[in-house]
């Protein structure tokens, strides 16, 4: 039977159209969605409050090394409603809080790093409990919480010269023990800035702002590993249930994950990209979301993870 020369290029377009479509439906799942909360000042970092099941984010309002007494901490709801803005302020009588950076939760007592000093309030209203002097501390930046209760700080031991960041030599993994005691379990110039801090299965977690690399460190403060990345200035470093290891870039204004697999060399691939100034990381594992705070923004990224 002989064709229609047009009838056979109509048919022909009409089923690469098809074809591409189907290649469409299998290329695998769509990209995650991305929600956006505004309204924040210079926010540095967010934590998911599991038990009261809200994100709470701090916010230094002026300069991460000035003690100005300006910081607040805001309270948002999982669908991005801001419920109270300055829920902890330190604006207010009897609140001290100037540049709020790391947050974490234990014993129902939440523990912000504050330039030189660990301040605690209560996790469920908000109240001021004590603040923990860390003596020769330069810059606390992140905060994490061992198995024993212990806290573990970053010390990224700089400071902010004419807008340049300018290292103080006082970079070190800090702990303060259940009983208050403070301590130093690595210190010195093997860290270079180091940032963004989580603990999982006895080993703390360490991305550095002079460095890119992610190292782990055992509870006694020995190197047991080094993990290269493809960029610097890191951040924000959380650990999922899963093993992977998720840690914001600002250089690359993306969020790299860590996969052990299965105990052969860790891969590193790009979770998220065009992610300008992207701090402190949390993680909300009820609903697989990275919380992202964009700190020049001044905004808050929700992203699903899957």
């Amino acid at each position: 039977m002989k064709s229609h020369p047009k009838r056979l290029a109509a048919a022909l377009v009409s089923l690469s159209a098809v074809v591409l479509q189907a290649c469409a439906e299998d290329a695998g799942p769509a990209a995650p969605e991305i929600r956006r909360v505004g309204g924040f000042t210079t926010p540095e970092s967010v934590l998911h409050d599991e038990e009261r099941d809200v994100y709470l984010v701090s916010n230094i309002l002026g300069s991460p090394v000035d003690k100005d007494d300006r910081g607040f901490i805001s309270r948002v709801s999982p669908d991005g409603e801001v419920l109270d803005l300055t829920w902890i302020d330190g604006a207010s009588e009897g609140v001290t809080l100037s540049a709020p950076k790391g947050m974490a939760i234990a014993g129902g007592k939440l523990y912000v790093a504050d330039i030189d000093a660990v301040r605690v309030f209560d996790a469920g209203d908000g109240a001021p409990i004590q603040d923990i002097e860390v003596p020769g501390a330069g810059l606390l930046n992140d905060i994490a919480v061992m198995p024993d209760g212990a806290i573990v700080v970053s010390d990224t031991g700089v400071t902010l010269e004419g807008g340049a960041i300018t290292g103080v030599g006082t970079d070190a993994l800090v702990v303060i023990a259940p009983s208050g005691q403070v301590s130093r379990i690595v210190e010195g110039p093997a860290l270079p800035h180091p940032n963004g801090v989580a603990c999982a299965d006895g080993e703390i977690w360490v991305a550095y702002l002079g460095a890119a690399r992610v190292d782990v460190y055992d509870a006694s403060g020995e190197r047991r590993r080094e993990l290269a990345l493809p960029a610097g200035s890191l951040d924000g470093l959380v650990r999922l249930d899963d093993g992977r290891v998720l840690v914001s870039s600002w250089d690359a204004g993306a969020i790299f994950a860590i996969d052990p697999a299965g105990g052969g060399a860790p891969r590193v691939s790009t979770l998220a990209e065009d992610l300008p100034s992207p701090a402190d990381l949390g993680w909300d594992r009820s609903r697989n979301r990275l919380l992202v705070p964009l700190f020049n923004d001044d905004e808050v990224v929700l992203l699903d993870v899957r």
